[in-house]
């Protein structure tokens, strides 16, 4: 067997085994285990560079009892030397990349808080009501508020949602359908990661006002990359994979420092 079949062959065992104990540790959950508070999950692969300052901006732009939780999946680039001096940061780590939306289920089992925020690697806060906008509109009746970027589902970049809908309901950011496939036009379907876990919250809470979407309210391009989600979280769409890879990271610091001049300071 090759080694790109013996890693495929690799991941899909640890998929199938951690998806296995997801579900018990999930289904061993109550309504009333969950403790005050929110956690931010991130999942980072080769991205320190983006990771550092993302969580610089979640710590100054949140309440200071917030956890935050990485998935590492499988870095080589000192994300992992990094993640192991941050006594403030929960790094739950895998030997191989198993992908964006498998990362993120497996953290968010592990979530206890009430609140659940998910953020991408390469976004981060630029205003301190990033989370109690978002608090509100869960309290104003939806089930998921976050990033409207394109379709009618709350991209993950940004999403906040009560920890117990996810659990409770068994809800997955996995994609559905491949878009290489969709691409070639040999598949009917393609959901991005976290796609259809709106869907299936539009189904269960009747209607598209179970979610609520904090739209584009400035973009600097090209394309998608840096877009702002109602004025609140920042984001660098295609940051670490995709044709805008290679300028990325210069936007991304370029941003960073515009938003947060303070924490772009030397040290």
């Amino acid at each position: 067997m090759d080694m790109s079949r013996s890693v495929s062959a690799l991941k899909g065992r640890v998929v199938r085994v951690a998806g296995a104990g997801v579900a018990r540790v999930i289904r061993a959950r109550t309504p009333d285990s969950y403790r005050p508070g929110c956690t931010v999950v991130t999942v980072n692969w080769n991205s320190l560079a983006f990771l550092e300052l993302t969580l610089k901006a979640v710590r100054a732009m949140s309440p200071t009892e917030i956890e935050i939780v990485v998935f590492d999946n499988g870095s080589s680039d000192g994300s992992v030397e990094f993640l192991r001096s941050r006594s403030d940061v929960r790094t739950v780590r895998s030997p191989i990349n198993l992908g964006h939306g498998v990362a993120l289920d497996l953290a968010v089992a592990s979530v206890e808080t009430e609140y659940l925020v998910v953020l991408d690697v390469d976004a981060f806060p630029i205003s301190d009501r990033w989370l109690s906008d978002s608090f509100k509109a869960l309290a104003e009746g939806a089930q998921v508020a976050g990033a409207l970027m394109h379709r009618n589902f709350v991209h993950p970049c940004f999403l906040v949602t009560r920890t117990s809908v996810v659990h409770q309901y068994g809800l997955t950011f996995r994609p559905v359908g491949s878009l290489s496939k969709l691409k070639s036009g040999e598949a009917p379907l393609f959901l991005d990661v976290g796609e259809a876990l709106s869907q299936r919250v539009i189904i269960k809470f009747g209607g598209g006002q179970a979610l609520h979407f904090f739209e584009i309210t400035s973009l600097r391009g090209p394309g998608a990359t840096g877009a702002v989600f109602g004025d609140l979280v920042y984001h660098n769409q295609f940051a670490t994979q995709g044709s805008h890879q290679s300028t990325a990271l210069d936007i991304f610091r370029e941003e960073f420092g515009r938003y947060h001049p303070a924490l772009s300071a030397p040290e």
